[in-house]
């Protein structure tokens, strides 16, 4: 299996002299660390400082695309596509990984995604360990571990991308800033339905440690705009190929992966936030719609 290589796709923000940039070094330390060497990072920039000069300093291969942002900070769409086509243009069997740059990979999360290979393939590690701050990372305090919470990486292999609406899809609609890019990428499992979805979480894990919004210049006005704009590009791609809205809640979108490993005890560790989910289901479908989102957060004890 040492023929297949994987190509990370990501983008970073800015190397400013904050926080956010031990954040970032975290990241790509790991990606160093990792056993499985056959790999190499792909990375979309849009303006940001100081990223290829700290990036070339690792002891890996890696290529860079510039892309000029016009009404928008970055996209995770342009993204993938980058990847995509330097995957196509360089290598016959590949794996594209797609992930943000604030988490964290165990040293043997390549080596285990080439070792539970399937050809057509949708995989992740989720979720993820969350941690609020570096300081709770390198302490392993205060950490957080919940099905509701995002995923901030997704891989698929070339086979996957042989299927034509996949590509179409990726292509045709963009998503720009923050929020739902994952959401839409599981669920292309609906147009490939061949494809094997799996989660390697109980065999390799990913920490992610949460970035300070200040710092990053991301204001909560921006991301509840840009959430809501991508919430209307994917709710678009639902129903124009019959999909259910159920690939908004990210519980659901856990429940689509099949667990490599221990999934009796992966099952009931999280078992409450199953519940959660099915409670949530079922009550939705008959209280009006004025009340679900205090519902929602009563369920999540906010």
């Amino acid at each position: 299996m040492s023929n297949i290589k994987i190509f990370l796709c990501t983008t970073f923000r800015d190397f400013n002299g904050t926080e956010n940039d031990e954040i970032q070094r975290q990241f790509l330390r790991s990606i160093e660390n990792q056993n499985y060497k056959n790999f190499e990072l792909v990375v979309t920039l849009f303006g940001e400082k100081k990223v290829q000069q700290e990036v070339e300093k690792y002891m890996f291969k890696s290529a860079f695309f510039h892309d000029k942002a016009g009404h928008y900070k970055y996209s995770l769409s342009q993204v993938l596509m980058n990847g995509i086509k330097y995957a196509l243009a360089n290598e016959e069997n590949f794996i594209i990984l797609w992930s943000t740059a604030d988490i964290i990979f165990t040293n043997n999360f390549f080596e285990t995604i080439i070792k539970n290979y399937k050809k057509n393939l949708l995989g992740t590690s989720h979720p993820h360990v969350i941690f609020p701050s570096i300081e709770d990372f390198h302490k392993k305090t205060n950490k957080k571990v919940k099905l509701s919470k995002g995923f901030d990486l997704i891989y698929f292999d070339n086979v996957f991308l042989t299927n034509e609406l996949v590509v179409e899809s990726i292509s045709n609609y963009k998503f720009y800033d923050y929020g739902i890019f994952e959401h839409f990428l599981i669920s292309l499992n609906e147009l490939n339905h061949k494809c094997n979805m799996i989660n390697i979480f109980e065999e390799a894990r990913v920490y992610k440690i949460e970035n300070d919004r200040k710092l990053t210049q991301e204001s909560q006005q921006f991301l509840s705009n840009s959430h809501k704009r991508n919430s209307a590009i994917f709710n678009r791609f639902l129903n124009e190929h019959k999909i259910s809205r159920k690939y908004f809640n990210l519980t659901y979108c856990h429940l689509k992966f099949k667990i490599t490993r221990n999934k009796f005890s992966h099952y009931l560790k999280f078992c409450c936030d199953i519940l959660l989910y099915e409670i949530w289901s079922a009550l939705s479908a008959i209280i009006p719609k004025k009340f679900k989102s205090y519902l929602k957060r009563i369920l999540r004890g906010e």
